[in-house]
């Protein structure tokens, strides 16, 4: 269902105006505006970093603005008790039955990417954009709500960072309480107004559904997979917030994917991997590289020598947008970079293999490569194009099988059609008539041959029976070899000296 305009508003002296900038994003970000850059938790210095955020609501009284002028103060939490059957008498928020819906909206975009949302209980009432955030004082992103303009049209609107405060039109208290769909309404109202907050203006699509369209839409639930790429853009994958912020950047920080037995597959980022930009409210599988600074490291296990097959695939999608009013146009998400991948030794130091063989979009693949021995193996993924790319990482594993002793015709078990082998190329030299009958090596088909064949006879699996082959008695069998053997045996005592 689509529904009432969201609208986002930007502190003086910005306007909203939008610029077409020189590199497309997919995701539209704010012109003239950088993504957070000081928080109440610290301070940040590049895209594609982790960001810890603090988020907070104001006390009914507060003044809510939209940057020009006053809209009253703030009524929201009056509004959501009425409507959601809250107690007025509780100050602790997070008992209220409406705090869960706010904070799993934050959360959401905790899950997909490199931020951290962290409520925060205390605010000091000052007015909306006057100042910053600061731990156990107010948060960074303060939620107020005010008449704005009736029902329906706007339902709320949002600040661009490093402030980005919001406010919810308490007109359309109704439509936030409706409970169609886990409060749909409300939550992508929410996450809709966090992505502005996070710098993202509005985009328009007229083949896939996204969050960030100018008018609400709640056939979904939560960001799609446009806007967790964007977040990965300005703030990381969610790896990025691993190792106490380090992030996986090293084959010492490397996430790692545990042990892959034998004819497995590990596989990471499979979320991504999706035929539109739709992807489930429970979905928090998304990796990516967000610029040429990032390196991402990943470790597996190997139980003994293997070879093993990675396949990086780009992700992100094929689809059209724009900007808010402009026309959209196609647009390939899975082909924003050149993605190059390197297996690496047990020593993370030492290079075993690079691939970069196709342009962004393609997948590179390193196939049937030879690791000696088990041990922790490690696999990289870094790109020469500055902007982000999602995608999906495969590992396989085959373990190489030494040969048993003896099984001449391979098939996994010392018996009769390996005598036969023998038998049928007895007393042959080089070269035999098969050399597979030669498992001394010596270049003659003889006593030693027959030895390895016997020392390991009835080992290994034993191929499925004919139901009308008759199967020999074990005391006919053992008379039968012995039999076999003394000839053998006698024939090699009569042969002429070599």
């Amino acid at each position: 269902m689509i529904k009432a305009i969201i609208v986002a508003l930007y502190l003086a002296p910005a306007v909203l105006v939008l610029v077409t900038t020189s590199v497309a994003h997919g995701f539209i970000i704010e012109n003239g505006a950088s993504p957070w850059l000081n928080t109440a938790s610290g301070s940040r210095t590049a895209n594609g970093q982790p960001a810890t955020l603090t988020w907070g609501i104001v006390p009914d009284g507060t003044d809510v603005n939209d940057g020009f002028i006053s809209l009253g103060g703030s009524d929201l939490i009056a509004n959501l008790n009425t409507a959601f059957s809250g107690d007025p008498l509780e100050a602790d928020h997070t008992l209220q039955p409406w705090f869960g819906f706010f904070a799993e909206a934050f959360g959401r975009w905790s899950e997909v990417s490199g931020l951290t949302y962290l409520y925060e209980p205390n605010d000091t009432g000052l007015s909306f954009a006057s100042a910053a955030g600061a731990l156990g004082v107010r948060a960074d992103v303060r939620i107020g709500g005010a008449s704005v303009d009736g029902l329906s049209d706007t339902l709320a609107f949002n600040f661009f960072p490093d402030n980005s405060d919001m406010v919810l039109d308490t007109d359309d208290i109704s439509f936030f309480a409706d409970g169609t769909g886990e409060h749909v309404n409300l939550g992508n109202t929410l996450t809709h107004e966090a992505g502005h907050g996070l710098g993202f203006r509005h985009v328009v699509s007229d083949t896939d559904a996204l969050l960030m369209e100018p008018s609400i839409n709640t056939d979904f639930d939560g960001p799609q997979l446009d806007e967790v790429r964007g977040a990965h853009f300005y703030y990381g994958d969610a790896l990025e917030k691993s190792n106490g912020g380090l992030g996986n950047n090293t084959a010492a920080l490397a996430h790692s994917l545990g042990t892959i037995e034998d004819a497995t597959t590990a596989s990471i980022g499979v979320d991504a991997d999706t035929p539109d930009q739709s992807i489930s409210p429970d979905a928090t599988d998304f990796i990516s590289v967000s610029n040429t600074g990032d390196i991402d490291y990943y470790a597996f296990t190997v139980t003994e020598e293997s070879t093993v097959d990675i396949e990086l695939k780009p992700l992100g999608g094929q689809f059209s947008q724009s900007g808010e009013g402009g026309i959209p146009s196609p647009f390939d998400a899975s082909a924003r970079a050149d993605l190059s991948l390197t297996l690496w030794d047990t020593d993370g130091l030492t290079p075993l293999v690079t691939v970069d063989a196709l342009p962004a979009g393609g997948i590179e693949s390193i196939l049937d490569f030879a690791l000696p021995a088990g041990g922790e193996y490690f696999a990289s993924i870094t790109t020469t194009t500055d902007t982000v790319q999602l995608y999906r990482l495969d590992v396989s594993v085959e373990s190489v099988v030494e040969p048993l002793p003896g099984d001449l015709d391979g098939d996994g078990f010392v018996g009769i059609d390996d005598l036969n082998i023998i038998l049928a190329n007895w007393n042959q030299s080089v070269p035999p008539a098969d050399p597979l009958a030669d498992p001394s090596d010596d270049k003659f088909i003889g006593i030693d041959d027959l030895n390895i064949v016997l020392a390991n006879f009835n080992t290994g699996t034993p191929p499925a029976l004919d139901d009308a082959a008759p199967v020999p008695e074990p005391g006919t069998l053992g008379t039968a070899l012995f039999a076999i053997y003394l000839l053998l045996s006698r024939k090699v005592l009569d042969y002429p000296a070599r």
